[in-house]
């Protein structure tokens, strides 16, 4: 087994630019809440654009495929249930 040191990560300035995002204002008002939400428990939280960017980061493409479906078929809180994939069966939905 060898114990060499690893090379030293690139040295950088910690100035990351980050392009603004193209959102309404109204769509920002969950992002406004939840970083008032956790300032308010935890003490700190990161800018409402910075939470916008993380729940994009995490979104699975079944999530956002849900989440249109029910949208667009206004089927949320009905008594249909999707897969383990967060779809709905194409019977069901052709009722």
């Amino acid at each position: 087994m060898t114990t060499e040191t690893p090379p030293a990560p690139p040295e950088t300035d910690n100035k990351i630019e980050f392009e603004s995002l193209a959102i309404g204002t109204h769509h920002r008002v969950s992002f406004e809440q939840a970083h008032a939400h956790l300032q308010k428990i935890y003490g700190k939280s990161p800018p409402p654009d910075d939470l916008m960017r993380l729940w994009l980061a995490c979104a699975t493409p079944w999530d956002i495929t849900r989440e249109f479906e029910e949208s667009v078929l206004n089927i949320a809180g009905s008594d249909l249930v999707p897969d383990d994939n967060g779809h709905y069966a194409q019977s069901l939905l052709n009722l």
